[in-house]
């Protein structure tokens, strides 16, 4: 494959990426998003933008999960319901204080959502809160990104591209491979069901 291109799928399906891997927990992508970015193969405002809308569109969505499936939802998914748990007692005390905290805890961020989700905390406060909260949260991690792309373009010069497609392709297979096995784990829950009755 030629650097013209990888250019080439950098500039159509990039932004998509950061997108997706925002949605889902994200700092990865987005750091290596702005690594691009300070090398000019991303806009980096764009870069900004759209890790922002990924990650308020993924609480958004944790959190309505939350209220609609609330016990339901925990009760299918053990590992969810245990950070639920965890998240879920900062949530109960601290709502407002969570709400920015949680978004810097790695793997507490859906969680997190969801467990807003379980509380009667307004959906419209936390739409409004998130929205700040992912705009700067999104602006610290790209300039941090930004920042380590310019160190690390002294060092290693072009091949940071590479190593960023290498880790979009990484992010793209994981989450195929949670999509595939969300039917597996339903049919084999349904077969444990049926070897109870």
């Amino acid at each position: 494959m030629s650097a013209t291109v990888i250019q080439a799928w950098l500039h159509q399906y990039g932004l998509v990426v950061v997108f997706i891997g925002t949605f889902l927990e994200g700092e990865s992508v987005l750091i290596g998003a702005s690594v691009l970015a300070a090398r000019g193969v991303l806009p980096v405002a764009a870069v900004w933008a759209t890790a922002t809308a990924g990650s308020w569109c993924g609480h958004c969505v944790g959190f309505a999960v939350g209220r609609g499936l609330g016990t339901r939802l925990t009760m299918r998914h053990r590992q969810l319901a245990v950070r639920v748990r965890q998240t879920g007692d900062l949530v109960a005390r601290h709502p407002k204080t969570a709400v920015f905290v949680l978004q810097y805890l790695y793997g507490a961020r859906v969680a997190g959502a969801v467990a807003f989700g379980l509380t009667d905390f307004s959906f419209r406060r936390f739409v409004l809160y998130e929205a700040v909260n992912c705009a700067l949260w999104a602006a610290a991690v790209t300039f941090l990104g930004y920042a380590a792309g310019e160190e690390l373009h002294e060092i290693f010069g072009g091949s940071v591209r590479w190593i960023w497609t290498a880790v979009s392709a990484a992010v793209v297979v994981l989450i195929l491979h949670a999509a595939l096995q969300i039917p597996v784990r339903q049919a084999m829950n349904g077969a444990r069901k049926k070897k109870r009755t």
